[in-house]
C-alpha cells in the first residue's frame, strides 16, 4: 500500500578498502548495526537471498545475506526478506524434502495441493506429482493474482501480502505454524512502524533512498560512575578502579578515545575530557578517580551525568567528526525520574547507545536496564561477592572486568581479527590439591597476541608457589612477568603462538579462602581465519524468557555443541537463592527454536521457585568432548540458477568436518522479572515438528517428533487427537476423537519421540484418511491446562489386499463335465453350476478338483506298492523257513490248560513229556554236533569275549549244576527233542490250546524269553546259546558269553539294583551269562543310547539287545 519505504540506506565498506574506492565521500560510522550483509555465495543458499531468523512471529530477525554475484534486480527479493527480518514474518511456501513444510499437501478431499497463498488458486503443473524436480514458482501463480509476496516475490503480478480474507490458514506453512495461522498482513501492521505511523502515504511522492558511505574508524565511550557511598562495599570501589584501570590500559584498542563523569547526589563532574587513549591518557582514565567516594548515601543525580556525557561527545563530534558514541554508565540502580525521557530521546536522535552496569549491586527503586533498551545497548549486573564484614571475593573483580572487556569488543570499530578472544577459563578454589594441571587448545586460526594470566586477590602476596607452562613441542615457560601486576594479574613470559595442546601447572598453598582464576586469551591469525565465535542474547518482551546463543565459526553453524547455561537469582546480601544449570537446544522443533541446524540454541526459561529479582545468566559453550563439528572450510557451492529454496524445518548440512576442542564462556547476561512477569507466564511448549511414517504392512503408522519444551519445564502427559477433516483438528481440537489406544510416553525437552498407531486395534479406521494432532501438558492431572496444539499430520493406512487367487490349472479329470445337463440352465456344466450356488469362482473349484484327483491316484499306486511288497516278503520267508527247518517241527500240546515257557535247551533227556517242538538250527555243524564259529567276524564284534576258557568251563560245571538243582524242585516236564539244539521247551501240566490252535512262541513267550532267544540266534559266536553241545563223547564245547542283563539280586526280592547295565561287569560265568559279584566297572557311555561307534551292519541287531 505505499505505507513504508527506505528513506535512507547506509552502506558500511571493510576497512581495507581505501576511500577513493567510491565516487561519493565515505565518512566515519556511527555504530550503525548492519541489517544486510553482502558476501561470497552461501553453501546452501547459494546466490539467492536469505534471512535468518532465530526468534519467533512478530520478532526481528538476526540479518540478511546477499550474494555479491546478485546484486542487480533484486529488489522484489530484497522486499520478501526484508519483511522476514523486520516484521517477524515466515514463507508461505513448501521446501523440497521437508516433512513439516511440504510442496504439496492433500486437504480434506483428497486433492493435492500447492503449499501457499494466493487470492487465485495456485496451479499444480505437475508439481504435486513429481516433487523432486526443479519448478518456477512464478510459473503457478494465477495471472490475475496480485498475493501473496511471500509466495514467491519472482512473480511481477504480485505485489501485496495475504490478508484476512485471502489467508490459507490450514496450510502446512511455516508462517501458519510459528504466527498461530494469523496473516500475513496481521503480523505486519501490529509492528510499531505502522501502529503509530501517521504520515499519509498518498502524499509520498518520493521513495528513493539515500546512499551514505561510511567506514568503521574510531569508538568514543563516556563513563559515567555514581560517587556515593553506596558504591563503597567492602572492596568494590577498589574492584572498580581496578576493572577500568585493566579496561582502559590494556584492553580498549588504540582506534578509542575515552571521557570521565563522576556523578553525585546533586551534579555530575567532568574528570576528563575525551582524548585519544595514548600511553599518557591510558594511565589517567583509573588515575582520575577518586580513592574513595562521597559521603551521601542519596542517590546520585545520573540524568546528571548522562546530559555531561551527551555534550561531550556533541562536542567532539563537531571537532572531530562522527564515531561510534557509547556511554557506560556504572551505578546501583536508579530513582523514577522524568528528566531521564528526554535524554535518552535525543541520545535516540544522535546515534548514541548507552551500556548500563548494576553494580555493586541493585539498591535502587530501578535497574538501569531501561536506559540499555531504550538506546539498543547491553546491560549487565555485577554483584559483589562477600567474604567477610571487610574483604570481598576476587570474583567481583573478575566478572567486572569481563563485562568491561565484552563491552570494548562489541563496540569496536573495526575487523574481527583485531580483538583477542577469550579461548579458557577456569576458577581455582582451595579443595586441599596443592597442584592443580589443566590444558586448552590452541587452533590453528588463533596466535598471538595470546596471554595466560591469573587473577589473584593479592598481589603482594598471591599464594601461589609456581605456574609452569609447557608447550605442545615441551618447551616449558615458568619465568614470571610484572607486566600486568597492577592489575593484579600473574602472567608469564611465553610465545603462545603454537598450534596444539597446551599444558600448565599451578602450585597453591592450601588453605587460601580466595580463589584464583586462569583466563587465556589468543588472536585471530586473520580477520578471515574461521574462529568459533558464540553470542548470547535473550528475547525482549516475550514472556516467558527466551535465552538464544548463537554458535558458529566464521560464517558456518557449529552443530553438536553443548550450550551450557546457569541461572543465578541472588539476593541482597549476595548469598545465591536460586541455581539451576540447563542445555539450549538446537531441535529445530519450532517452539522456541524456529530452525533446525543453523547454529542457534534456544530454551524457555522457568522462574521456577525462584521469585521476582534480578536474574543472573551464564553462558559456556564447549565441543561436548570432541562431538562438536561444523561444515567444510572448501565446500562447492551451487549454481546461481539452481533454484533451490532453503529452509524450512531445518537447514542441509553438506559437507563437514570436526572440531578443535574450544571453550567460550560468555559475558553474564542480567533480567530483572518482576512479579507481574512471574504471574503472567502463559502456556507454551508447541509440537512443531510432528511427523509420519505409513507402515501399511503391519497396518501401523508411526508418530515422531521433538519433545516440547514447555516454557523451561518438561511435558507431563500427551494428549493425541484425531479428525477426519483438516478444519475439525485445527479450530475444534477439544471435541474431536480422543486416540484410545495407548499415550506417547514423555521424555526430556529435545529428546526425539516416536509412538505408533496401532489400527488393528480398531480396523474401521482402514483406509480413512485422518489427521492427527497433539499437544503436551506440565501436569499429570486431568483437569489441567494443556499446551498448544501441533502442527497437523495426514494418516491413511490401508486395508490389507487380498491374497492372490492360486494359478488356474487345467482339470485333471478325463470325464466330459459338460455331459451332465443342469435342470435349471441347459447351457451350465455342473463345475460352473457349483461355483455359481456355491459363490466360489470357477479358477478356485478346478484346482480343488484336479487336487482330490491327483492325491486319489498316489494313494492307489502307493497301496499297490504295498501289496507287491507283502508278497514278495511272505515268499522269501517261506524259502528260508524251508532251508532251516525240518519237516517234524511242530509242537503239539494235549492238555488244555497247558502254559508253554521257552527256556535255553540242555542236553539232559526226560521221557515224561506231553509234547514235542524241534526247530532246527541256524548254523552249520559239522559232523561232530559242534557249533562252528564265524572265522569272518573280526574283533570288534566280540564284545562279550572277557574271561578265558578254564574260567568259562568251571562257570559252565556250576551253571549246569543249578539246573539240575532248579529241575528237581521243578513241577514243569521237559520234553526234549534230540534234533534240535537250538531251544527246548517246558510244560507246567496246562493247557495250552487256545481256541482251538496252539499258542505260537511269540503268543506265549514273555519278553525277557524273546529277548534271550533272540540274543542266542544273533550271538557273533556263531549263534550257540548258553547250552553245552555234546556229541557222544566227552568233548564239550563253551557256549559264547551272553550280554550281561541288568543288574539282577535274588536276595532283595528279585529287584533289579541300579548301576550301569551296559559297562563290563567282572564276575564268574553262570548260566551262559556273567553273575555280579563285585564291584562295577566304570560305565561305558558309548555303548548306551548311541551308534556311532557300531558298525552299519550289527547296528538293528544291537539297537535290539540295547532296549
Amino acid at each position: 500500500d505505499g505505507r513504508a519505504y527506505w528513506r535512507s540506506v547506509t552502506v558500511l565498506l571493510p576497512d581495507t578498502w581505501p576511500s577513493n574506492c567510491i565516487a561519493r565521500p565515505v565518512v566515519g560510522a556511527s555504530g550503525e548495526k548492519a541489517d544486510i550483509l553482502i558476501g561470497v555465495p552461501h553453501p546452501v543458499f547459494g546466490n539467492a537471498p536469505w534471512t535468518q531468523q532465530s526468534q519467533g512471529c512478530g520478532q526481528p530477525g538476526d540479518k540478511i545475506h546477499l550474494s555479491y554475484r546478485q546484486l542487480q534486480n533484486i529488489g522484489r527479493s530484497l522486499v520478501q526478506q526484508w519483511a522476514k527480518y523486520r516484521y517477524g514474518v515466515f514463507d508461505e511456501v513448501g521446501y523440497q524434502s521437508d516433512s513439516v513444510y511440504p510442496l504439496c499437501y492433500r486437504g480434506d478431499r483428497g486433492q493435492n495441493q500447492v503449499t501457499g497463498c494466493s487470492d487465485l488458486p495456485i496451479q499444480d503443473m505437475g508439481m504435486c506429482e513429481n516433487p523432486g524436480s526443479w519448478y518456477n514458482f512464478s510459473e503457478l501463480v494465477h495471472p490475475d493474482a496480485s498475493s501473496s509476496i511471500m509466495f514467491t516475490a519472482e512473480a511481477p503480478q504480485l505485489n501485496r501480502f495475504c490478508d484476512a480474507s485471502t489467508h490459507n490458514r490450514y496450510a502446512p506453512t511455516k508462517h501458519n505454524l510459528i504466527c498461530n495461522r494469523r496473516s500475513m498482513s496481521d503480523v505486519i501492521i501490529q509492528h510499531t512502524d505502522f501502529v503509530n505511523s501517521v504520515e499519509d502515504s498518498s502524499v509520498v511522492t518520493n521513495t528513493t533512498p539515500v546512499f551514505h558511505y561510511k567506514k568503521r574508524l574510531l569508538t568514543r565511550y563516556v563513563l559515567v560512575i555514581e560517587g556515593t557511598q553506596d558504591m563503597h562495599i567492602r572492596e568494590s570501589w577498589t574492584f572498580l578502579r581496578l576493572a577500568i584501570r585493566k579496561w582502559a590500559g590494556h584492553d580498549l584498542p588504540a582506534n578509542t578515545e575515552v571521557g570521565l563523569v563522576l556523578s553525585n547526589d546533586t551534579t555530575g563532574h567532568r574528570l576528563l575530557p575525551l582524548s585519544p587513549l595514548s600511553t599518557h591518557v591510558r594511565s589517567q582514565v583509573s588515575g582520575n578517580i577518586p580513592f574513595t567516594p562521597g559521603d551521601s548515601h542519596n542517590a546520585a543525580c545520573l540524568h546528571c551525568g548522562i546530559r555531561q556525557a551527551l555534550d561531550m561527545l556533541h562536542e567532539r563530534y563537531l571537532m572531530r567528526g562522527p564515531a561510534s558514541s557509547v556511554i557506560v554508565v556504572i551505578a546501583p540502580g536508579m530513582d523514577h525520574s522524568i528528566e531521564i525521557d528526554p535524554l535518552l530521546s535525543l541520545a535516540v536522535d544522535e546515534g548514541v547507545r548507552i551500556a548500563t552496569i548494576n553494580y555493586p549491586a541493585i539498591l535502587r527503586p530501578l535497574p538501569l536496564d531501561r536506559l540499555a533498551h531504550a538506546t539498543g545497548g547491553p546491560y549487565y549486573t555485577v554483584q559483589e561477592q562477600r567474604y567477610n564484614i571487610a574483604t570481598s571475593y576476587v570474583s567481583t573483580y573478575f566478572k567486572l572486568a569481563n563485562v568491561m572487556f565484552s563491552i570494548a569488543t562489541q563496540f569496536y570499530q573495526g575487523s574481527l581479527a583485531g580483538m583477542p578472544l577469550e579461548i579458557h577459563r577456569r576458577e581455582l578454589s582451595d579443595d586441599g590439591r596443592s597442584s592443580v594441571t589443566g590444558s586448552f587448545v590452541l587452533d590453528e586460526s588463533l596466535g598471538e597476541p595470546a596471554q595466560f594470566t591469573v587473577f589473584t586477590h593479592n598481589i603482594e602476596n598471591p599464594l601461589i608457589r609456581g605456574i609452569s607452562l609447557v608447550s605442545p613441542s615441551q618447551v616449558v615457560y615458568s619465568a614470571q612477568s610484572d607486566s600486568l601486576v597492577a592489575v593484579r594479574l600473574l602472567t608469564l613470559s611465553a610465545n603462545i603462538n603454537e598450534t596444539g595442546s597446551w599444558t600448565y601447572t599451578i602450585e597453591r598453598f592450601t588453605g587460601n579462602p580466595q580463589p584464583h582464576f586462569v583466563q587465556v586469551m589468543a588472536t585471530p591469525r586473520s580477520s578471515t581465519a574461521p574462529v568459533v565465535r558464540a553470542h548470547a542474547w535473550t528475547s525482549q518482551g516475550v514472556s516467558p524468557l527466551v535465552l538464544y546463543t548463537e554458535v558458529k565459526r566464521g560464517d558456518y553453524p557449529v552443530l553438536g555443541a553443548k550450550v551450557e547455561v546457569t541461572a543465578i537469582h541472588p539476593s541482597s546480601n549476595g548469598s545465591s537463592l536460586h541455581k539451576e544449570k540447563f542445555e539450549l537446544l538446537d531441535t529445530g522443533s519450532g517452539d522456541p527454536d524456529v530452525t533446525k541446524g543453523d547454529g542457534v540454541y534456544t530454551r524457555y526459561f522457568n522462574v521456577g521457585h525462584g521469585g521476582p529479582g534480578v536474574y543472573t545468566f551464564e553462558v559456556t559453550v564447549t565441543d561436548n568432548g570432541n562431538t562438536a563439528y561444523s561444515w567444510q572450510e572448501t565446500l562447492s557451492l551451487p549454481s546461481s540458477d539452481s533454484g533451490v529454496r532453503c529452509c524450512g524445518s531445518v537447514v542441509p548440512t553438506p559437507a563437514v568436518q570436526p572440531l578443535a576442542p574450544f571453550q567460550r564462556v560468555l559475558p553474564p547476561i542480567s533480567i530483572t522479572l518482576s512479579h507481574d512477569d512471574i504471574s503472567s507466564q502463559p502456556i507454551v511448549g508447541r509440537i512443531g515438528d510432528l511427523r509420519v511414517e505409513i507402515l501399511a504392512a503391519d497396518l501401523k503408522a508411526r508418530l515422531t517428533w521433538t519433545a516440547p519444551d514447555m516454557g523451561g519445564l518438561p511435558v507431563a502427559r500427551y494428549e493425541l487427537r484425531y479428525a477426519r477433516t483438516i478444519t475439525d483438528i485445527i479450530d475444534r481440537f477439544e471435541i474431536s476423537m480422543s486416540w484410545e489406544y495407548g499415550t506417547p510416553f514423555p521424555l526430556a525437552p529435545g529428546s526425539e519421540t516416536s509412538f505408533t498407531l496401532d489400527f488393528t486395534r480398531n480396523p474401521s479406521l482402514l483406509d480413512i484418511p485422518l489427521f492427527y494432532s497433539i499437544r503436551g501438558f506440565t501436569d499429570s492431572s486431568e483437569n489441567s491446562v494443556g499446551g498448544p496444539i501441533s502442527n497437523w499430520v495426514r494418516v491413511l493406512v490401508p486395508s490389507p489386499p487380498p491374497p492372490p487367487p492360486p494359478p488356474s490349472t487345467p482339470p485333471t479329470s478325463t470325464y466330459d463335465l459338460s455331459s451332465y445337463s443342469n435342470e435349471g440352465d441347459d447351457d451350465d456344466t455342473i463345475v460352473p453350476r457349483i461355483a455359481k450356488d456355491s459363490d466360489f469362482g470357477l479358477e478356485l473349484i478346478l484346482p480343488i478338483v484336479g487336487g482330490v484327483a491327483l492325491l486319489t491316484i498316489c494313494i492307489a499306486v502307493y497301496c499297490y506298492l504295498c501289496v507287491l511288497r507283502r508278497r514278495h516278503g511272505n515268499s522269501d520267508k517261506k524259502a528260508e523257513s524251508k532251508g532251516k527247518h525240518s519237516s517234524n517241527r511242530k509242537q503239539q500240546v494235549t492238555s488244555q490248560n497247558t502254559a508253554v515257557t521257552i527256556v535255553p535247551s540242555s542236553p539232559i533227556s526226560a521221557n515224561n513229556g506231553n509234547s514235542s517242538l524241534s526247530l532246527s538250527p541256524s548254523q552249520t555243524q559239522e559232523p561232530n554236533g559242534l557249533p562252528q564259529f564265524d572265522q569272518c567276524l573280526g574283533e570288534e564284534k566280540k564284545r562279550f569275549s572277557v574271561a578265558q576258557l578254564q574260567q568259562e568251563e568251571q562257570m559252565l560245571q556250576q551253571q549246569q549244576q543249578q539246573q539240575q538243582q532248579q529241575q528237581q524242585h521243578a513241577t514243569p516236564h521237559i520234553v526234549p527233542n534230540p534234533n534240535a539244539s537250538g531251544i527246548s521247551t517246558i510244560s507246567n501240566g496246562t493247557s495250552t490250546l487256545v481256541r482251538g490252535r496252539t499258542l505260537s512262541p511269540y503268543q506265549s513267550w514273555t519278553a525277557s524269553q524273546l529277548l534271550h532267544e533272540h540274543e542266542r540266534r544273533h550271538s557273533p559266536y556263531g549263534g550257540v546259546g548258553e547250552e553245552l553241545i555234546g556229541n557222544g563223547g566227552n568233548q564239550t564245547q563253551l557256549p559264547p558269553p551272553v550280554p550281561p542283563l541288568p543288574s539282577f539280586n535274588p536276595q532283595h526280592n528279585g529287584i533289579y539294583t541300579s548301576g550301569p547295565i551296559y559297562g563290563v561287569h567282572p564276575g564268574t560265568f553262570v548260566n551262559g551269562g556273567y553273575h555280579r559279584n563285585g564291584s562295577l566297572v566304570p560305565f561305558n557311555p558309548s555303548l548306551q543310547g548311541s551308534l556311532s561307534s557300531v558298525s552299519s551292519g550289527d547296528r538293528k541287531k544291537r539297537n535290539v539287545t540295547m532296549v
